[in-house]
């Protein structure tokens, strides 16, 4: 009976998004002329957000009018008379482009793409940041990445990384330097979205924790939703990682190979014809399990790899791009265990964004498919593994409803495939194959309230297969109190659901393994409320944020406690609690920057489970999950000393929970009484209440010194550093099964190096 249904549900939802498209897909009765285009780097092809285009009429109007280009690149500027304009765009690092324009009425659309080179100043040893990007640019969550914002924090390479800069964020937990696992204002790691190039990326972060799919030579720019994100995200309860990756350079070949005692790579790109392809291509292999013994004196049995290749076409309408990705890990998280540790992912997509000359919308388009599998055990011989497919579909509509703002809408369709082979790790899950379908669409809108109040309401809608349909509203909303950007209060509320969940076993954070299945108890979907009011401050080179959040978590698939140490896992459910602060604030001036955050974070989980009772004497536990960081300190300085440039990170987090063992006691089997009458049974571990104790304190700090030297064919770059300065004996997390310690990667001295040409 649910097929009928699901039918009708998706069927009316289809009319309803193709009678939004309709009037977005037709000719709009424009009684002047629209300019609209897109703003690109003219070696890469790549969009340029946040560039200022301004046009002025020469004859008639002396007044300038101006738009900054969006997410894509994209500017429209509505409502020009016909006549003679002057077009002036410029871009932070880049020349100013100046050009004029005749509109004569005939063509209400006038489509030009404007490419801007790099300036020739180089601002070589000096961090720019970009209007709209920076650490102090939050707004109710959300924040946008530049590459140069990568390079500040260091990495034991000659670029920077996406992962090491998200660990130098407030409110983002990672466990350790191992195991690529990252939590983010209380949300465990299958709560976070993450897109490469509009498709999913299950398990981008490298087992090695410096290193994820996403390096600063790579990525255009990335967005980040740590919370309250709009409704073109769905499927996800906690944030949203979407980062854009760079075209090749459609003007000459270059190349470039990287080395370092963790790592080498080997990166190539150049045009493939003479009207607009390129082709990027990148792989990577890690060297830490070959240069350990040497370097830091002991064992270090992790190894990962991948692979990136990116072709894509610019035009004067659009671009369109094809990705593919492969990544492996490897190793042992905890060296004295014989659990392998292994995951690998695949992924390939198109995409196209662009307009039509007879319509005022734009258009964005994919097809992509992503596969991820992670095992652990004897690598030949796995004890647990787990995959999941997705083939996914979407398109994007947006269009410009004059002075009263901006609409958008969409629809998505993802077909999961799912398998798992657990044993008996989780009670209820031993194998199994499952197939899901979930088509998702929404609707939402960018409405100006006057010059100072903007409103972004949105509604998302979801339609799994075997569960019903759930409407999820959204709402982000800004005000400028004293009209100019400098200062604002920003905030944001949503409701969130997620269908397919990944199933760990939190008890030990050195579990990496995750098994991906749909939502697994009572055909509850886990739920998500989250609420965010921020504001931002602008003083002269300084800025300040401060930000706070709360999040109402529903339904949530945790294990099932008990006093006795067992090795398998029974799902019980939970609700949770988390809310917290962050206060930001960062300095720049001429090639010095600094930044300095705070996080608070609490979360709580409430979960029943019968046997608790037993042991507890009450069926209702409250216990703050081992990821429940409270205190997160971060400071990063980067700046240029004439012959170098040094970079310097120092972070702080508090202990995290842990659970604690209070006594021994003895299994006595009854075949073993009767076998032997004075047998003493098996000792065994009893716990407390779980994680009502905390870890030590971590810190660390880390320095980078780097210098290029440029001649006319080639550039060598040296970099020099060390990662955990003082030696610090951070714990990695104590092994509740077996009482052991394990600790994180003591003092790393390297050198690495790389070669442009």
């Amino acid at each position: 009976m649910r097929q009928p249904r699901f039918s009708v549900l998706c069927i009316a939802f289809s009319t309803f998004v193709l009678a939004l498209a309709a009037p977005m897909l037709t000719a709009a009765q424009v009684p002047n002329v629209t300019l609209r285009g897109f703003v690109v780097d003219a070696e890469t092809g790549q969009p340029l957000r946040g560039a200022n285009v301004v046009v002025q009429q020469v004859e008639a109007d002396p007044s300038p009018t101006g738009v900054a280009a969006g997410n894509n690149g994209f500017f429209r500027l509505s409502g020009l008379s016909p006549g003679r304009y002057t077009l002036n765009v410029s871009f932070v690092g880049y020349q100013t482009r100046r050009d004029t324009l005749q509109l004569s009425g005939e063509e209400p659309r006038v489509t030009r793409t404007v490419e801007l080179r790099a300036a020739e100043q180089t601002l070589d040893n000096v961090v720019v940041t970009r209007k709209g990007e920076g650490a102090t640019t939050q707004e109710a969550g959300r924040q946008q990445i530049a590459p140069e914002d990568l390079a500040r924090v260091p990495t034991p390479s000659v670029s920077g990384d996406l992962a090491g800069y998200l660990q130098s964020m407030p409110g983002i937990v990672s466990v350790g330097d191992q195991g690529g696992q990252l939590f983010i204002r209380g949300g465990t790691p299958d709560q976070n979205l993450i897109l490469m190039d509009k498709m999913q990326v299950f398990r981008p972060f490298h087992v090695v924790g410096f290193y994820s799919t996403f390096p600063q030579e790579l990525i255009s720019d990335a967005e980040i939703y740590a919370g309250g994100f709009p409704a073109q995200y769905s499927g996800r309860l906690s944030s949203v990682i979407d980062v854009q990756m760079r075209g090749g350079n459609r003007e000459h070949l270059e190349a470039a190979v990287t080395a370092s005692p963790l790592m080498t790579g080997l990166r190539a790109e150049g045009p493939l014809t003479d009207d607009g392809v390129s082709l990027l291509a990148s792989t990577r292999f890690s060297q830490i399990e070959r240069t350990a013994p040497t370097l830091l004196g002991q064992e270090q049995p992790l190894r990962f790899n991948d692979q990136f290749v990116k072709l894509q076409n610019t035009f004067e309408t659009g671009r369109c791009g094809l990705t593919g990705l492969h990544t492996y890990d490897r190793g042992l998280i905890d060296p004295a265990s014989s659990d392998v540790f292994q995951w690998s992912n695949y992924a390939i997509g198109g995409r196209c964004t662009g307009v039509s000359p007879g319509s005022s919308a734009l258009l964005d388009v994919s097809l992509n498919t992503s596969y991820v599998q992670n095992a652990v055990g004897k690598s030949s011989d796995p004890e647990r593994e787990a995959n999941l497919f997705d083939l996914a579909t979407k398109i994007d509509i947006s269009r410009p409803l004059g002075t009263l703002g901006d609409i958008q809408g969409g629809l998505r369709l993802h077909l999961y495939e799912m398998s798992y082979a657990l044993g008996e790790k989780f009670q209820g899950f031993e194998a199994g194959n499952e197939d899901w379908i979930s088509v998702n669409g929404y609707l939402e809108g960018t409405f100006p309230l006057g010059s100072t109040v903007e409103l972004q309401p949105g509604l998302a809608v979801t339609i799994p297969f075997d569960f019903g349909l759930t409407l999820e509203p959204r709402l982000r909303a800004s005000w400028q109190p004293f009209g100019n950007e400098q200062q604002e209060l920003n905030a944001a509320v949503g409701y969130y659901r997620q269908t397919v969940v990944g199933l760990t076993d939190e008890r030990d954070l050195g579990s990496v393994f995750t098994a991906w299945v749909p939502a697994p108890l009572n055909q509850n979907r886990p739920s998500a409320l989250h609420a965010i009011l921020g504001w931002r401050q602008q003083i002269g080179p300084v800025g300040l944020t401060v930000e706070g959040y709360y999040k109402d978590l529903g339904n949530l698939a945790v294990p099932a406690w008990s006093p006795v140490a067992r090795f398998t896992t029974e799902l019980a459910s939970a609700e949770g609690t988390s809310y917290g602060a962050d206060v930001r604030v960062e300095f720049q001036r001429g090639s010095l920057y600094t930044y300095l955050s705070y996080g608070y974070t609490w979360t709580r989980y409430t979960a029943t489970q019968e046997n608790f009772g037993t042991w507890f004497n009450t069926a209702v536990q409250n216990y703050h999950p081992p990821h429940d960081r409270r205190h997160e300190v971060n400071a990063v300085v980067s700046t240029d000393l004439g012959v170098a440039v040094a970079d310097l990170r120092w972070q702080m987090g508090s202990g995290l929970p842990y659970t604690k063992p209070f006594g021994f006691d003895s299994f006595l089997r009854l075949r073993e009484l009767t076998e032997s009458p004075q047998a003493y049974g098996t000792p065994r571990l009893l716990y407390e209440k779980p994680y009502r104790a905390r870890l030590p304190v971590y810190h660390r700090l880390d320095v980078s010194v780097k210098r290029t030297f440029e001649w006319d064919a080639a550039a060598l770059t040296l970099k020099g550093g060390t990662i955990n300065l003082y030696d610090r004996q951070n714990l990695f997390y104590f092994d509740l099964f077996t009482q052991r310690r394990v600790d994180q990667l003591p003092l790393v001295p390297y050198v690495a190096l790389k070669i442009e040409i």
